[in-house]
């Protein structure tokens, strides 16, 4: 399966959660999967990940790959820079 990095969308500052989680990485089949398994992964957060972004990152996950929540800024402060936010 591939690997999704799932993010809040460019400008939608609305869709943080009250747990500052704010991305996830995932091994699915595809986007709509993605979403849903990051969704798995909070389930005490009522689907945190509604309206978020699922990135493919790579074809495949490799070898020992453990699907993971993120705190914080997924794209960071740095990368907005480089990229000329």
């Amino acid at each position: 399966m591939a690997l999704f990095l799932i993010s809040r969308p460019r400008g939608a500052d609305h869709l943080r959660n009250p747990a500052a989680i704010h991305g996830a990485l995932v091994d699915a089949a595809n986007a709509t999967a993605a979403i849903a398994a990051a969704n798995a992964l909070a389930p005490d957060l009522n689907e945190p990940f509604a309206g978020y972004t699922a990135t493919e990152v790579a074809a495949e996950a490799a070898g020992g790959f453990t699907p993971a929540l993120v705190q914080g800024d997924v794209v960071g402060t740095a990368y907005g820079a480089r990229r000329g936010r």
